[in-house]
């Protein structure tokens, strides 16, 4: 960056600002500061109590001092945790709590004692400006005073808590008896000109507005340019459950990496921009490491306020070879430090820094293959194969996602996005085929395997349409047991007894009935149709090449049935969807020819209604896979758009990728949202478990700036939401 940006440049950036190029241009300043590093460390959070006088309502941590699950750690207790995570290699404690009489100023100095003696010269990083203030007032010491005790006793960082947002209207509302902005600022101030570093925090997504957002982020930065004393921001999403404020939905996806983006821009005298893993998807932790982030916090063992909150334990790095791995997924630079960004050299994370890790990474951007390809789009020329791995090879994700943006607009209305209420229904997980990537299926004959009756599939149908919902898809296993006469039977029951869009089976599901009736795919699919099937789900493709399939799924059905079974559902007039199951290791040339094939199908028949990408998910599974990034999520639904210039829908799939992402996929060529997927099962099997409900799906869509659109399986409106 030339030029400071000011606060009314802010405040554009934040509502008018296309996200990808916004995010791209964080991440180019975060390459120019720091490179490819990115940096963690292996931390300890100490909690010494969560009885707090405060009682603020944006936090569900604090407790009264009678209340059955509150809590106070003596001397003996807190040096008990501090012994139990030497085995941890700990490099970072990281001590926070209530405002309490029962922890004073002696019992931290004799806390800094201990940790000193279980940790000899380890910086400690303790207390937050509310804390200190309150110390202060209790002991009779000033703040300076109260700094240069605890300073003796091995204090070198102070944490942001407790800055929240500084509006005086903000923190009325959210934290009454907190200390004020302006103190907040004086504390870090006092701690700067003693040598104590400190990071500062906002927290976001609660009652503030966009100016108050904006005007933190100045009284932060203005004090940064009097003192040089903070290392960090970091921009914290607020979590509703279990607080007093009246808020269902914190920040989503687009609204964490928007603010994030701008921070890095904004915060041009702060070293580093940090998220905390604890509050945050790991899908799109990643996406804000590549939107101006270079510093994801730490392992953080025994973290309780984040969990007080709502997040998820599962976010929580279990070791430090689990975050290297993480970061240079992303082909970062993992860089191991302490409280002060210290470099640790330490065995136990693979020895830091790898070939790997000293590896050029490669994010240069080829503007030649960019300017090309889009003159293309903008005239309407189709792009090739070759031209389509350039992209992905040497296109930014950001600047691949402003290319599909462009196709989003040609195809669709830009202000919004569809979805449809549906239901899926898992009618059995016994199948014969096997697959190595599938963790849904049992054998024939195992003990948990299960078999709906046509009463069990009707009754969750008008219980799904009584809920609104206006599609249903069934599919299952290769189950011998199930006959074509019974799909046709329960086909025909679905037709009389609902009025609901019957969107069932696969085309793995139609050759399984063709040749167990030894009848054709034409007549199999005449028959289904003529009972009530409506169209044919895209299931069953993941990858459309042979060499591919053979290594997972040797006894499914090959890339020319797969495409057989569609040219014959489109020649009868039904439509269809196409899918795509990414991870396989497949290459990326393995990745376009898929695309290539439903582009040459669509050609001929114009049959399909939409395509939906998602990655593998390996857990419990057979085939062991590296997990896909939220980056690589996001490269794929722009090449798709990008490519399939003859599909009119691109869907985004939260089910596999997180709500978040798929929000953020709507500014990366997709249009549509796809379903609430009541009752998912197939994916739920490999341990992801999103929750999506109608009122969160369209306050995700609204908050992209779009309209929610519900539709049906035809794309035909119903409804703006």
């Amino acid at each position: 960056m030339n030029n400071r940006i000011f606060e009314d440049e802010a405040a554009e950036l934040l509502t008018k600002a296309y996200l990808p190029e916004l995010m791209y241009e964080a991440d180019s300043f975060r390459f120019k500061l720091h490179g490819a590093k990115t940096y963690f460390t292996n931390s300890l959070n100490l909690n010494p109590t969560n009885i707090c006088e405060n009682k603020c309502k944006l936090c569900a941590y604090w407790k009264d001092l009678d209340s059955e699950d509150a809590f106070h750690l003596d001397l003996n207790s807190a040096e008990e945790k501090l012994i139990n995570a030497k085995k941890l290699g700990i490099t970072e404690i990281h001590i926070v709590g209530g405002v309490t009489e029962l922890c004073d100023l002696d019992y931290y100095e004799e806390l800094f004692v201990r940790i000193e003696k279980n940790f000899p010269g380890l910086p400690i990083k303790a207390l937050t400006a509310v804390e200190i203030d309150a110390l202060s007032k209790r002991s009779g010491k000033t703040v300076e005073e109260v700094l240069v005790r605890l300073k003796e006793r091995g204090l070198r960082v102070i944490p942001g808590g407790g800055a929240e947002i500084f509006s005086e209207r903000v923190r009325k509302l959210i934290c009454s008896n907190k200390i004020s902005g302006k103190e907040w600022l004086s504390i870090h101030e006092t701690a700067h000109k003693l040598g104590i570093f400190s990071n500062a925090t906002m927290l976001f997504g609660h009652v503030e507005d966009i100016d108050e957002i904006v005007e933190h982020m100045s009284r932060v930065r203005e004090l940064q340019d009097r003192t040089h004393g903070f290392q960090a921001f970091i921009p914290l999403p607020f979590h509703p459950h279990g607080t007093k404020l009246n808020i269902e939905i914190g920040p989503t996806g687009t609204e964490i990496l928007r603010l994030t983006a701008v921070s890095r821009l904004f915060m041009d005298n702060i070293p580093h921009i940090r998220a905390l893993s604890n509050y945050l998807d790991r899908k799109l932790l990643q996406v804000l490491m590549r939107s101006g982030v270079d510093d994801i916090g730490g392992t953080s063992f025994d973290e309780r306020i984040a969990l007080s909150a709502g997040a998820s334990n599962q976010r929580r790095f279990s070791s430090l070879d689990e975050m290297k791995r993480f970061i240079e997924q992303l082909g970062l630079e993992s860089r191991y430090v302490n409280s002060l960004y210290e470099p640790i050299w330490d065995e136990k994370v693979s020895s830091d820094f790898s070939e790997k890790s000293k590896a050029p990474v490669k994010f240069k951007f080829k503007n030649d293959i960019y300017e090309s390809v889009r003159r293309k789009i903008l005239d309407g020329k189709r792009i090739s194969h070759y031209e389509l791995i350039d992209l992905w090879n040497s296109t930014s994700f950001q600047k691949l996602g402003s290319l599909a943006n462009i196709v989003r607009k040609q195809k669709n209305c830009p202000d919004r996005a569809t979805f449809v209420i549906d239901r899926n229904i898992s009618l059995t997980n016994i199948c014969e085929t096997g697959c190595s990537f599938c963790a849904f299926h049992v054998a024939p004959g195992a003990e948990n395997g299960f078999l709906l009756s046509e009463d069990e599939v009707l009754e969750k149908i008008k219980n799904a349409e009584n809920n609104g919902a206006t599609q249903v898809l069934i599919q299952g296993g290769l189950n011998s047991d199930l006959s074509l006469s019974f799909f046709e039977t329960l086909f025909r029951r679905i037709k009389s007894e609902t009025r609901i869009w019957n969107h069932s089976l696969s085309p793995t599901e139609i050759v399984f009935l063709a040749k167990k009736e030894g009848i054709t795919i034409e007549e199999t699919l005449r028959r289904l149709k003529d009972a009530g099937l409506d169209s044919l789900p895209g299931g069953g493709a993941e990858i459309l090449v042979d060499d591919v399939r053979k290594k997972i799924s040797p006894k499914k059905i090959s890339t020319a049935e797969w495409l057989s079974v569609m040219r014959a559902v489109h020649g009868l007039g039904m439509k269809s969807t196409a899918t795509m199951v990414y991870g396989l290791g497949e290459t990326i040339d393995d990745r376009v020819e898929h695309l290539d094939r439903l582009r040459e199908l669509q050609d001929e028949t114009g049959g399909f209604t939409a395509f939906i990408p998602w990655s593998f998910q390996s857990a419990r599974t057979r085939l062991s896979r590296e997990q896909e990034t939220g980056v690589d999520y996001l490269k794929m639904v722009s090449l798709s758009r990008i490519a399939l210039d003859n599909f009119e829908h691109v869907q985004a799939g939260w089910v596999t990728e997180s709500p978040d992402l798929a929000q953020t996929a709507l500014l990366y060529g997709a249009d549509d949202f796809g379903g609430i997927l009541m009752e998912e099962k197939v994916v739920r099997e490999t341990g992801i478990s999103y929750e999506l409900d109608l009122g969160k799906l369209i306050t995700l869509i609204k908050r992209t700036g779009m309209k929610p659109i519900q539709r049906t399986t035809l794309y035909e409106f119903v409804k703006e939401w």
